[in-house]
This record gives structure tokens, C-alpha cells and sequence, in this order.
């Protein structure tokens, strides 16, 4: 006799809940990605969006008083030891340049390109004396999972 295994709904549930988890845990990591293959794995537009954005809204925050708290160390740190000493290499000569010709909106626009952390480790950095910085920051990621779950969605037929 062949017995035939039936999750029960309350199991169901609980995967889906933790799918969920993972998808919010994602979304810090990869977050371009993200929208995209929620969307191939059959969730649906509001709920990929919702998730994508308290998953980088999560991200941001974590990221960004940490790495406030993280660069107030490093700067207590380096300040004992030496002198502050200007060395620059080709990546943050180009980090300097982009913030000098962009500034904050320059960073919200390709926030959603970069990393959740790089990203709200960047606005930890630069601009930690504006409070509004990591709610904002949340918004643009918010703006960002709108339109890569809608391009994802436009681009389903397609594929």
C-alpha cells in the first residue's frame, strides 16, 4: 500500500511564511534580482513589492546605524593612531567624483543598481547628519521594487 504524503494547511502556511523570510532576506542582499525571480516563482505583483521593499527597508536601517556606529569606531580608531593623511585609489576618486557631481539624488537613483548595504553604507558616510537620509533612502528602494516587479512583469510574456 502506497501512502501519499499531504501537507496540512497550517504546514502550508508556514512555508510561505518562510519563503517570504527568504525573499525579504534576498532582497537586502541582491535587490535587482529580486523582484524578478519572485515574480518567475509565481508570487504576485503587491506581494512582491511589499516584500522587496520591508526586506531593503530592513536592510537600510540595519545598515545604516550600524555603519554610522561603524565609521564613528573607525574614525575614533584612525584618529589616535596617525594623522589623517589624504590617499586616494581609482575606486574612491571615482566614489568622490560621482558624490560631487550627483550628490544625495545621484546615490538614491543608482541605490536601487548597487546593494542594499552598499548603499546604506554609502548614505551612513555621507550624508549621517541628515536624519531624514535612511527613510528616504527606504523610499527610493520602495520606488525601485515598484519598477522592477513591473518590468519583470512586462517582461514574463516575453520570455
Amino acid at each position: 500500500m502506497q501512502e501519499t504524503w499531504h501537507l496540512g494547511r497550517k504546514n502550508e502556511e508556514n512555508m510561505a511564511f518562510t519563503e517570504l523570510i527568504f525573499w525579504s532576506i534576498a532582497a537586502v542582499v541582491k535587490f535587482l534580482v529580486t523582484p524578478s525571480l519572485m515574480v518567475a516563482r509565481g508570487w504576485g505583483f503587491l506581494t512582491t513589492v511589499l516584500v522587496s521593499s520591508v526586506g531593503a527597508g530592513i536592510g537600510v536601517l540595519l545598515f545604516f546605524y550600524f555603519g554610522k556606529w561603524m565609521l564613528n569606531k573607525w574614525a575614533k580608531f584612525r584618529g589616535e593612531k596617525e594623522p589623517k593623511r589624504p590617499f586616494f585609489t581609482s575606486k574612491r576618486r571615482r566614489v568622490v567624483q560621482f558624490r560631487r557631481k550627483f550628490g544625495m539624488w545621484g546615490l538614491l537613483v543608482v541605490s536601487g543598481m548597487i546593494s542594499v548595504p552598499i548603499s546604506a553604507l554609502l548614505a551612513a558616510k555621507y550624508y549621517h547628519r541628515d536624519e531624514r537620509m535612511p527613510w528616504i533612502l527606504i523610499l527610493a528602494f520602495v520606488i525601485w521594487a515598484f519598477v522592477l516587479t513591473a518590468l519583470s512583469y512586462w517582461a514574463v510574456p516575453i520570455v
